[in-house]
C-alpha cells in the first residue's frame, strides 16, 4: 500500500503532450503525439540497453499492453540510449523484441525535451510517463517503482 500511495504523489498537473524528437528503427522521424490521445491510456516506458531493471519490468509491461491494447491502454517504448547507438539498439531488439512498439530518442536533445514535458530529469531507466485517454500528461515517474503497483494503479483508472 505504501508504494501505491507513493505513485499517487507522482501525479502531476495535467498538460497536453508535447512532441519528442524520435525515430523508428529505420531512421524515419516519428511524432510521439501520434501514439497519444487516441481514447486509450498511454504508458511510455523509457528503457535502455544493458538495463537490468528494464528487462525485469518488460514482461509485466508487455502483459499489460497485450491485455489492454485493443481497448483501454497501450504502451510505447522510448529507447533513451540515443540515436547514436542505433546499430546496437537494433541488434538488441532483433534478439529480444518487445510486444509494444519502441522508438529511439535523439540523445543530444532528449534530456531537455523530457524536462520540458514533465518538469523532471530522467537520468536512467526505467522511467514511465503516463497520458490519459485525452492526451493529458498524468504521471511522470523517474525513480524506482514497483511496476506491478503502477499497472494496478492504471487498471483502477478504467
Amino acid at each position: 500500500m505504501k508504494k501505491l500511495i507513493a505513485i499517487v504523489f507522482f501525479l502531476i498537473t495535467s498538460s497536453p503532450a508535447n512532441a519528442f524528437l524520435v525515430t523508428d528503427f529505420e531512421g524515419m522521424r516519428v511524432d510521439v503525439k501520434d501514439y497519444i490521445g487516441d481514447g486509450r491510456w498511454t504508458v511510455v516506458m523509457l528503457w535502455q540497453l544493458n538495463c537490468v531493471p528494464c528487462e525485469l519490468h518488460k514482461p509485466v509491461v508487455e502483459a499489460f499492453h497485450q491485455k489492454h491494447k485493443a481497448s483501454n491502454a497501450h504502451v510505447l517504448g522510448l529507447v533513451i540510449d540515443g540515436h547514436e547507438y542505433m546499430s546496437q539498439i537494433q541488434q538488441f531488439v532483433d534478439k529480444q523484441p518487445t510486444i509494444f512498439p519502441s522508438l529511439v530518442v535523439f540523445g543530444d536533445v532528449f534530456s531537455q525535451q523530457i524536462k520540458e514535458e514533465t518538469g523532471k530529469h530522467f537520468p536512467a531507466a526505467p522511467g514511465y510517463i503516463v497520458y490519459a485517454p485525452d492526451g493529458e500528461l498524468k504521471l511522470a515517474i523517474n525513480n524506482i517503482v514497483e511496476v506491478e503497483q503502477l499497472i494496478g494503479y492504471l487498471e483502477s483508472q478504467f
